[in-house]
C-alpha cells in the first residue's frame, strides 16, 4: 500500500516503473548516453528522497543495473552516493534476463530445476518397481511442465534454436521413460510418443503464442483486424445488485406479449451464424420478423447464441412493451444469470435489461430444442441460413479457445511429422504409425513394463540381451536355431502355447487379427486379452531364459 504512492510518481517520457510486493523495477530509455545517465540518476534520487519521507530505505547494495546496449553500459549510475555496477543478468520474478535478451541462461536455469526433481524421482521409480506410472505422469504435467513453461510468453522464442530443443528433449526423455516403465535404451522419439508427452519446445511455443495473443489482442492465425474477445473491465460492470438474475427469467406471460426465439449455428465448414424470429401476440404459426447475423469463422456457437439473445434484447427494447425471449441454450442462460460473469456479450445484455427495467419487461426462458416448437425450428433454420451470408461479420472477436485449439492442432501435426520422419523408434512406428492410435491404446490399457517391452522391442528377450552382450546368443530355448524376438514369443514359442490359444480364440470370435494392435483397438476385450498375454509371457521370460 505504501509503494502504491511511489508508482504514482510523475516520470519523464521513456520511463516506466512497476512493482511486485517490495520488488521495484525501473526502466529508462533515451537516445543518448548522457541523457540516459541524467534521467536515471535524477529518478533514483527522487526515489531515495521519497523513501526517506516514508521511512523506507532502498539499499544500493541490493540494487542491480543491467544495460541492453553497449552505449548504455558506459553510463555512470549512482544511488545515495554509491556507484552502481552493471551486471550481465538479473532475476526478475523468476525470470533470468540477460543483457542480450537471449534467455539461454534462463532456459538452463529451469532445466536444472526440473532435473533436480527428476533425480529425486529416480530413487523411487524403476522399470519393474516403484511409483506408479500415472504418478509420474501427474508430476510431469502438473509440476515439470509449469516450471518449464512459466512466463514462456517472454522467453519462449529461444526454443527455435536447435541446441535448446536438444536440451529440452534430453530432460523430457527421462520423465517419459519413467512414465512408460521402459529401458533407458529406448529412443526419445518412441518414449515421448508412448508416454504421450508433447515435445517441450512445441509446448513452450504454444504458451508463447497464447501469451503474445493476450498482450497484443491479435494472433498470427487471423487477420490483424480480427481482435481478441476480452472480458469487460471490472470498472465498467454494473453494480452486482443491478445485474440480471434468475428472477428476470421467471416473468409470466401477459397480454400483448411478443415472443422472440433465438438460436446460433456453426457449420462443419467453420461458418457461424445467429438469428432471431419474432411472433406477434397470439400468433404461434408464422414469424413476423426474422433477423440474421454473421459471425467470424473463429467464433463459437456459444458466442452465436449470446449474440442472438443480445440482438433480440435490442430489438425488443425498441419495438415491444412485453417480450419473452426463448433460447434452447441452457449454457447461455446460466452464463447470463451469473452476476460475476464478465463476458462482453453478457455484460451488454445486463446493461440493456437494466436500462429498461421498469419501463419494458424482457424475460429470458429456456425451450427444449428439436421438439417441434415452430418458433425454435424457425430460429434454427434462420441461424443456419445466416452462416451462408456473404457480407462482413456482424461480430468478429475471436475467443481464446480458438487460438488454443488451433495452436494445439498445429503442434500435434508438427509432432506427428517429427514422429514419422525420425529415424528412431522404427519398431514402435511399425506398430502405431499414428500418435492418435497410441493415444487410443493408452486410453484403454494400463501402462506397465510388459507391454512396453513389446511396443519398444527393448526388453528381456534374447535378441535384445545379445545385442548388448548380456547373453552369448540370441536363440530361444525352445529351438536352438530360432532367434528369440518379441514376435516369436507372442506368436510361435511353444512354451506359451496355452496362454496364446485363449487369446487367439477370442480374436477369432471377433474376426480380428490377434497380433495386430490397430485392429484390436476396435474391441476392448480383445485388447485386454492381448495385454494379459503379454504380461503372462514377459513376466516369466527371465526365468525361462535363465538370466
Amino acid at each position: 500500500m505504501i509503494l502504491d504512492d511511489l508508482l504514482d510518481m510523475q516520470l519523464p517520457a521513456g520511463c516506466h516503473m512497476q512493482a511486485f510486493a517490495d520488488d521495484v523495477l525501473l526502466i529508462v530509455t533515451a537516445n543518448k548516453q548522457e541523457e540516459l545517465q541524467t534521467i536515471t540518476n535524477t529518478i533514483l534520487a527522487d526515489i531515495s528522497n521519497w523513501g526517506s519521507k516514508v521511512k523506507l530505505n532502498f539499499g544500493p547494495a541490493k540494487t542491480q543495473v543491467i544495460a541492453f546496449t553497449p552505449k548504455a553500459k558506459s553510463a555512470q549510475i549512482h544511488m545515495d552516493g554509491t556507484n552502481l555496477t552493471f551486471v550481465p543478468e538479473i532475476k526478475l520474478l523468476g525470470i533470468i534476463i540477460d543483457e542480450k535478451l537471449l534467455f539461454n541462461r534462463h532456459l538452463k536455469h529451469v532445466i536444472g530445476k526440473a532435473m533436480r526433481i527428476y533425480n529425486k524421482l529416480c530413487i523411487y521409480a524403476r522399470p519393474t518397481w516403484g511409483t506408479h506410472p500415472e504418478n509420474t505422469r501427474t508430476i510431469y504435467h502438473h509440476v515439470i511442465e509449469p516450471i518449464i513453461t512459466y512466463a514462456a510468453g517472454i522467453w519462449g522464442g529461444v526454443v527455435t534454436k536447435k541446441s535448446a530443443r536438444k536440451e529440452l528433449a534430453s530432460l523430457q526423455r527421462g520423465f517419459a521413460l519413467k512414465a512408460i516403465r521402459a529401458f533407458r535404451t529406448v529412443s526419445t522419439n518412441a518414449a515421448l510418443a508412448l508416454a504421450q508427452f508433447m515435445p517441450l519446445d512445441l509446448r513452450i511455443l504454444e504458451v508463447h503464442h497464447v501469451e503474445q495473443t493476450r498482450l497484443t489482442n491479435t494472433t498470427h492465425l487471423l487477420p490483424k483486424d480480427v481482435k481478441l474477445e476480452r472480458p469487460t473491465p471490472v470498472r465498467e460492470l454494473l453494480h452486482p445488485a443491478l445485474r440480471v438474475t434468475k428472477s428476470d427469467m421467471d416473468h409470466q406471460e401477459a397480454d400483448e406479449t411478443h415472443s422472440i426465439y433465438t438460436d446460433g449455428s456453426k457449420q462443419e465448414t467453420g461458418a457461424v451464424g445467429a438469428a432471431f424470429v419474432c411472433f406477434d401476440p397470439g400468433d404461434t404459426e408464422q414469424p413476423t420478423i426474422t433477423k440474421k447475423f454473421k459471425l467470424h469463422d473463429s467464433c463459437t456457437v456459444f458466442q452465436a447464441e449470446l449474440l442472438a439473445i443480445l440482438e433480440a434484447c435490442k430489438w425488443a427494447t425498441q419495438k415491444y412493451q412485453n417480450t419473452i425471449i426463448y433460447t434452447d441454450s441452457q449454457a447461455s442462460l446460466q452464463t447470463i444469470a451469473d452476476r460475476s460473469n464478465t463476458h462482453p456479450l453478457v455484460t451488454q445484455i445486463h446493461k440493456i435489461i437494466q436500462t429498461y427495467r421498469g419501463i419494458k419487461q424482457i424475460s429470458l426462458k429456456w425451450v427444449k430444442a428439436h421438439t417441434g416448437i415452430i418458433g425454435n425450428e424457425a430460429a434454427d433454420a434462420a441461424a443456419k441460413l445466416a452462416t451462408q451470408l456473404h457480407r462482413a461479420p456482424d461480430y468478429s472477436s475471436f475467443p481464446m479457445s480458438y487460438v488454443k485449439h488451433q495452436l494445439r492442432k498445429r503442434s500435434t501435426d508438427l509432432w506427428q511429422t517429427r514422429y514419422t520422419s525420425s529415424e528412431q523408434g522404427q519398431h514402435t512406428k511399425n506398430i502405431f504409425p499414428s500418435l492418435t492410435d497410441i493415444a487410443h491404446f493408452r486410453k484403454h490399457t494400463e501402462t506397465h513394463f510388459y507391454t512396453t517391452q513389446i511396443l519398444t522391442n527393448h526388453g528381456f528377450h534374447k535378441t535384445y540381451l545379445h545385442r548388448f552382450h548380456i547373453t552369448p546368443d540370441d536363440c530361444c530355448p525352445c529351438n536352438a536355431n530360432t532367434p528369440q524376438t518379441v514376435t516369436h514369443l507372442m506368436t510361435d514359442c511353444p512354451r506359451f502355447a496355452a496362454e496364446r490359444i485363449r487369446h487367439e480364440l477370442l480374436c477369432r470370435f471377433h474376426d480380428k487379427d490377434p497380433y495386430n494392435l490397430l485392429e484390436l483397438l476396435e474391441k476392448e476385450d480383445a485388447l485386454a486379452s492381448y495385454t494379459e498375454l503379454a504380461k503372462n509371457i514377459f513376466s516369466k521370460l527371465k526365468a525361462y531364459n535363465g538370466t
